[in-house]
């Protein structure tokens, strides 16, 4: 597979996700849904049979809330919201972010940065601008990115979003992974880009689940992302 400019930030996100699975937990049958009380932070496929697709289910089917960074300038849009925690990414400076699962079933981010003078105000200039950022640290993790498709969304005005589906394929150090990811980027405050999205784990086995949970976000939550505030923190270039 070729690789693609858009994605760099969710690209690069799931590039520093890789983690072991495994657990001793007791497990449902097959096609049994997880105990409620089993649903966590830290598992939020509970103990289903195959915990990573109970999760994805999740995300395709459990209701929107929002979770916000610590200065509480956004509040970022996510099914299921309650089961995912605020983290920082090693090696990849972002607004906010987030993990769903300590195995990592999806990954979420947000990266801003101010335009600079002459830059075009566009969507395709955020992408553009956050290619330029992120190229080096992706080489790194020697992340592969394929584009699916490309569409807009309306936010605030008509349009306002652009988003692109893509597949992320990362090396670890002692195995790599597969990501369904889809990235929008908009202006989201004066002269200010901001380049959002979410990847979710592809099992080889089954990729279905993980299509499926990006099938809705690309539809559903980019048109949610709330503002806060009017501005953007003052130190915003050197988170």
């Amino acid at each position: 597979m070729g690789r693609s400019r858009p994605g760099r930030l969710v690209g690069l996100i799931a590039a520093l996700t890789l983690a072991g699975c495994g657990s001793s937990t007791p497990r449902k049958p097959p096609g049994v849904p997880p105990t409620p009380s089993t649903v966590t932070r830290d598992e939020p496929g509970g103990d289903a049979a195959d915990p990573l697709m109970a999760a994805l289910l999740r995300l395709s089917t459990e209701g929107w809330g929002w979770r916000n960074d610590k200065g509480d300038y956004v509040h970022f849009p996510l099914s299921d919201w309650a089961n995912w925690r605020r983290v920082k990414f090693w090696g990849a400076p972002t607004f906010v972010g987030f993990r769903y699962g300590n195995q990592h079933h999806a990954v979420a981010a947000m990266w801003a940065r101010r335009l600079r003078p002459g830059d075009p105000e566009d969507p395709s200039a955020c992408f553009q601008f956050l290619q330029e950022w992120a190229q080096p640290l992706m080489d790194t993790y020697h992340a592969n990115l394929q584009t699916v498709s490309e569409a807009t969304v309306s936010w605030r005005t008509k349009d306002d979003v652009l988003v692109r589906r893509f597949n992320a394929e990362v090396d670890g150090f002692l195995s790599s992974r597969t990501y369904y990811c889809v990235a929008g980027a908009t202006v989201a405050w004066p002269h200010t880009c901001a380049v959002y999205g979410y990847a979710f784990y592809a099992d080889d086995d089954d990729d279905g689940p993980a299509g499926k949970a990006r099938d809705r976000y690309a539809v559903e939550a980019f048109r949610q992302l709330r503002l806060m505030k009017p501005e953007p923190p003052a130190d915003l270039e050197s988170r």
